[in-house]
């Protein structure tokens, strides 16, 4: 999904999710239907630096993309879990990432971490299309629950930003089927231009800022680092069956 500023970031944007028809032949589509019953949208594939170019031309700043691959479109390659401060302090954020990541250590589940390039955080769980949409909703929601009653005086699942309580958010409604999340190295439309930059959980910590990474820093980031954080998350191999049977047992835990 593309979100265009023709104008910049001051001036009017618009979301887009259907290629309009005057799209190059040599952009790759998939149509898509929009919902059970729904209509069919030719949605953008992006996979090679010609069409990233030609989206960007297009006035588009942040990138939006779903958890799944064509091939396997109902079957999502990752849960997420979005971690929203929403006038939370960001050192709250990080104590909840790392709790995020505590528990995905004590079950087994591999975990990877990134800015939003916001706000926030962002802690992606390798599925390895394992399960519909719906099963990595229930999974990322498990874990959600789980760190809400870790950590109750800094975490809350509420929604209603006026009943968090300056809690951080941690949002697992990100997952279902159409959902999207703002994509690893995408730019986000803010003053600064900050990047959603792949993180090791060693850099989760006092020092890191939401705004450390941007457009600027980023390229020599990477060159420094000479690999991506995040690129396991698409070929990690998860026996779920044996973590969902830990995160039970985490969940009994919890709530004895």
């Amino acid at each position: 999904m593309l979100t265009r500023y023709p104008d910049g970031i001051r001036g009017k944007s618009f979301f887009q999710k259907d290629a309009p028809a005057e799209t190059p032949a040599w952009v790759r589509t998939a149509r898509i239907r929009s919902e059970p019953g729904g209509r069919e949208i030719a949605t953008f594939v992006c996979d090679d630096l010609e069409t990233l170019l030609y989206l960007a031309n297009l006035g588009t700043i942040p990138l939006h993309v779903w958890s799944s691959r064509i091939a396997s479109i109902d079957r999502p390659d990752w849960a997420s879990i979005d971690l929203d401060p929403k006038g939370a302090p960001f050192p709250s954020v990080v104590r909840v990432a790392r709790a995020v990541h505590a528990l995905c250590r004590r079950i087994g589940l591999p975990d990877f971490v990134k800015t939003s390039g916001a706000t926030g955080l962002h802690v992606l769980l390798p599925l390895g299309a394992q399960v519909d949409h719906g099963g990595a909703r229930t999974i990322a929601e498990a874990i959600a629950r789980i760190v809400e009653r870790a950590e109750p005086g800094i975490a809350t699942t509420v929604r209603t930003v006026a009943d968090r309580g300056g809690k951080v958010y941690v949002d697992y409604l990100q997952n279902g089927r159409g959902k999207t999340l703002a994509a690893p190295f995408c730019a986000r439309p803010l003053p600064g231009a900050p990047v959603s930059m792949p993180l090791r959980w060693s850099e989760v910590g006092a020092r890191l800022s939401p705004s450390s990474h941007t457009i600027a820093t980023a390229p020599g980031r990477m060159r420094r680092l000479g690999r991506d954080p995040m690129r396991p998350l698409l070929d990690a191999e998860v026996d779920l069956p044996a973590v969902l049977a830990r995160l039970d047992a985490a969940a009994r835990d919890v709530h004895r």
